[in-house]
């Protein structure tokens, strides 16, 4: 058993049958095929080797993306992360012999991890943690505890990207998105703000303010989705656009907060806000469900509101950049 095999595995489907000989080889649980929505991922101990391995279906990386529908609803599962090593208060059972070669292992210094990993850090509080890739999809990670001087824990993962708009969030069929002009009309900002890493020609092109028009262009260039590598990087950016996707509201260092939630921006956009918070807070409704989604579903914002939806967007990040986020 060498690390070198689990690096070649990451990211084989669950019903892959190398994979699966492998953890039958080692006297591991049998891999998961798949995963339901509501699960999001499955994990498999290994106790005599003392490490768990993990797999979901939600994975973002252009390689695994979208998530593959299985039998009954459910989705296919791919080997995603493997915890190498925790520690454990009691100590941990040593690996087989040679495990470890050729890789940082857990009783590295900090003088160990910084020239395998050269140099590259981040630090919080009593941690440094460290990460490289190790091929074009995998990487290896480590948390190091600068008080105790110890490492605490290394890990290998599929690389992901930062997903701010998904799939589904442009898929006409998908009846749990009410406000779905919502999510074009972001995109929509991404790109009349040049904040898209797309060629020139795109720009020259321009897109058309028409929902259809960019589905199709999510399609054809996007992959059906906006990612943090898909963006020129911007903190600010990344902040507008997270909060864009929560109703937990962006606050500013300055104590103000920003609700930006694009739903609500949509419905307020579209003058509706104050009668779907009417609706939305009455609860004599004989379907109270049902009758806050037919009140989103029919608010259509036209040409001046989708505007009006561009230019919340804009006063927002440049509150944000004149603020800093907290």
């Amino acid at each position: 058993m060498h690390i070198s095999t689990l690096v070649e595995l990451l990211g084989s489907k669950g019903s892959d049958a190398h994979l699966q000989a492998w953890f039958a080889q080692h006297g591991i649980g049998k891999p998961p095929t798949t995963i339901s929505a509501n699960q999001g991922q499955k994990s498999v101990k290994d106790k005599l080797h003392d490490m768990e391995f993990y797999f979901a279906f939600d994975i973002i990386n252009d390689r695994f993306y979208p998530p593959t529908v299985g039998a009954r609803g459910s989705l296919l599962s791919h080997f995603k992360s493997a915890t190498l090593f925790s520690r454990r208060p009691k100590g941990n059972p040593p690996k087989p012999e040679g495990f470890w070669d050729g890789y940082v292992q857990p009783s590295a210094t900090l003088q160990d991890c910084l020239a395998y990993f050269n140099g590259r850090l981040e630090e919080f509080g009593d941690t440094a943690y460290f990460e490289k890739p190790l091929t074009g999809d995998v990487d290896i990670k480590l948390w190091f505890c600068k008080r105790r001087q110890r490492v605490d824990t290394i890990q290998l993962n599929l690389h992901e990207d930062r997903e701010f708009i998904g799939h589904h969030d442009f898929d006409p069929g998908n009846e749990h998105n009410t406000t779905p002009q919502a999510a074009t009309l972001v995109l929509k900002w991404l790109f009349d703000r040049r904040h898209l890493r797309v060629p020139q020609a795109l720009y020259e092109a321009g897109l058309e303010d028409d929902h259809q028009a960019i589905l199709r262009f999510a399609e054809q260039h996007l992959g059906n989705h906006v990612w943090a590598g898909q963006l020129h990087d911007s903190p600010a950016l990344r902040s507008v656009l997270a909060h864009t996707r929560t109703t937990r509201p962006l606050q500013l260092d300055n104590g103000s907060p920003l609700h930006l939630f694009d739903k609500w921006l949509y419905l307020k956009a579209g003058g509706a806000w104050e009668r779907h918070q009417a609706l939305y807070n009455d609860d004599t409704l004989a379907d109270w469900s049902a009758s806050v989604d037919a009140f989103e579903r029919a608010v259509v914002l036209d040409a001046a509101q989708r505007q009006a939806f561009l230019a919340m967007l804009d006063d927002a990040y440049q509150r944000v950049q004149q603020a800093h986020p907290a």
